[in-house]
C-alpha cells in the first residue's frame, strides 16, 4: 500500500516526466507532447493529493506544520496555479520554466523527511485557521508563478530589443501573451492573499483578542504592490510591471522570512 512518502515520490517522478515532456514540446511542438505534459501533470497533482491528505489526516489539519509538509503543500499549491493557467489560456511553453518550482519544492519536502510524524498545535486549529493558512499558501504559490513570468518577460523583452532570441527564450510566447498569464497569476494570488488575510484577522480578534500583528502590515504592503501592477496606466507599462511584480515578491520574502522569524511573534516559525 502506498504511503505519503511512496505517494510524494510518484507524484515527484510524475512532475519530472511532465517537465520532459514539456521540454520536448518546446523544442519540436508537437501536440502529443503538449497532452502528455499535460496528463502527467493533472496525474502528479492527484497522486500528491492523496499524499497530503494522509499527512492531514495524521494532525487532523491542513498538513503545514513542518518544513517537510509545508514545502509539500506549497509545491502541491504551485502545481495546482499553473493548472489553472493552463486551463484560463492553453498556453504550454512557459511549462519548462513553471513545472520546476512544484519539483523543486516537492524535492525539499521528501529530502527533508515527508514521512516524519507531525504535532497538532491545539492553539492553531479549526476550519477557519485551516482555511486562512491555505489560501495564504495558494496566494504565495501564485505569486511565485508571477515572479517567473515577470523574469521571462523581461528577457523575452531584452532579446527582442537586441534582436537576438535564445534557442529556448525564441519559442515562448509574444510578450501581450506573458502578460496575460502574469495578471491572471496575480490575480490569483492578490484574491487568494486577501480573502487569507481578512479570514486571518477574524480569527485572531477571536483567539488572540486583537487585529494587530506586524505580519498584517507587510502582508497588506505586498498587496498593495501587486494590485498597482493589475493596472497598467499606473504602473507604466510592461516592463515597469515586470520590475514591480520582482520587487512586490522580494517583499513577500522578506516577509514569509525575515518578518516571521525576528519580528512577529505570533507568525513565528513553530
Amino acid at each position: 500500500m502506498w504511503g505519503l512518502t511512496g505517494l510524494s515520490a510518484l507524484a515527484l517522478t510524475l512532475y519530472l516526466a511532465a517537465e520532459a515532456f514539456s521540454l520536448a514540446h518546446l523544442r519540436r511542438e508537437r501536440d502529443s507532447f503538449a497532452t502528455a505534459t499535460t496528463v502527467l501533470l493533472w496525474l502528479g497533482f492527484l497522486v500528491h493529493f492523496a499524499a497530503l491528505e494522509i499527512g492531514g489526516r495524521a494532525v487532523h489539519s491542513v498538513p503545514y506544520h513542518d518544513l517537510p509538509s509545508s514545502m509539500s503543500l506549497f509545491a502541491w499549491m504551485i502545481a495546482a496555479s499553473y493548472g489553472i493557467l493552463l486551463l484560463r489560456h492553453r498556453e504550454s511553453s512557459t511549462g519548462p520554466f513553471l513545472i520546476p518550482l512544484a519539483i523543486f519544492f516537492l524535492s525539499i519536502s521528501l529530502a527533508t523527511g515527508p514521512g516524519a510524524t507531525m504535532v497538532r498545535d491545539p492553539s492553531r486549529s479549526g476550519s477557519l485557521f485551516a482555511m486562512h493558512v491555505t489560501l495564504a499558501i495558494f496566494g504565495y504559490s501564485a505569486l511565485t508563478l508571477a515572479f517567473v513570468l515577470a523574469q521571462l518577460y523581461l528577457i523575452q523583452n531584452q532579446q527582442l530589443r537586441r534582436r537576438k532570441l535564445g534557442p529556448l527564450f525564441a519559442k515562448l510566447p509574444a510578450l501581450d501573451v506573458l502578460s496575460r498569464l502574469h495578471r491572471t497569476s496575480v490575480l490569483i494570488g492578490v484574491s487568494a492573499l486577501s480573502v487569507a488575510t481578512v479570514l486571518g484577522l477574524i480569527w485572531a480578534k477571536s483567539n488572540w483578542g486583537t487585529y494587530w500583528d506586524p505580519k498584517v502590515l507587510f502582508t497588506v504592503l505586498v498587496i498593495g504592490i501587486y494590485l498597482v501592477t493589475l493596472f497598467p496606466g499606473r504602473a507604466g507599462g510592461g516592463k515597469k510591471i515586470a520590475i514591480l511584480s520582482i520587487a512586490g515578491f522580494s517583499l513577500l520574502l522578506f516577509s514569509y522570512s525575515i518578518v516571521n522569524l525576528f519580528i512577529t511573534h505570533e507568525h513565528m516559525f513553530q
